[in-house]
């Protein structure tokens, strides 16, 4: 039986395509480095001082972070949910199921984006990769969350776009659900995932 959720947030509840790449064009362009959307695309998920030290790493990659988020903070409307987001969650929290947003953006921006969504109010834990000490893939977040929300593994899916999130969940022995919506598409397929869904809508039939 399934009792709690959890998810990546960027490409799986938020719309946030313009929203970051919004900001890897500004910020890429400031400092006078070319935008490569295909880098950026294999680089995405990641922490932004991890993002940015993978694809510029004879850069300031601290500094190009820190421009991103300042970018960003004023930029929240950017990103939207996804269609249904919404109406699913309310059916979700109907059913006494527990939700976590599981990201690897800082708690900060997190919470604002959620809040500025109104998703925020569905959400039982939030953690950003600030919040531990080894962000996705690694299945320490992921893990912390089910400890907050007292639930089992077995009880627990794992819902992402990427093959980070995919990744976390296997390692944290946690069901996985990948969605074909988000930035790297079908392609989540090649990671694996137990479940792949078009929409969210379909979680609803899983947590019967």
């Amino acid at each position: 039986m399934i009792k709690a959720i959890l998810f990546d947030i960027d490409g799986t509840i938020l719309d946030a395509h313009e929203f970051i790449y919004s900001a890897f064009e500004y910020t890429f362009k400031k400092y006078d480095h070319t935008v490569d959307p295909e880098l950026i695309a294999k680089a995405s998920g990641k922490p932004l001082v991890e993002f940015y030290q993978s694809v510029l790493p004879d850069a300031d990659f601290e500094l190009l972070a820190q421009t991103h988020r300042d970018f960003q903070e004023d930029k929240h409307h950017l990103a939207k949910p996804f269609f249904s987001v919404i109406e699913t969650f309310k059916a979700l929290k109907k059913r006494n199921i527990e939700l976590a947003a599981v990201s690897n953006r800082t708690s900060l921006s997190l919470i604002k984006s959620l809040k500025t969504h109104d998703v925020y109010q569905f959400f039982d834990v939030v953690l950003g990769f600030d919040d531990v000490e080894n962000p996705k893939p690694h299945p320490e977040q992921l893990l912390k969350a089910l400890k907050m929300l007292k639930v089992n593994k077995s009880e627990a899916i794992m819902v992402g776009d990427t093959q980070k999130d995919i990744l976390a969940g296997k390692a944290a022995g946690i069901k996985t659900v990948g969605v074909t919506y988000g930035f790297i598409g079908e392609k989540i397929k090649d990671s694996h995932p137990d479940f792949v869904i078009d929409n969210i809508e379909q979680l609803l039939k899983m947590v019967k």
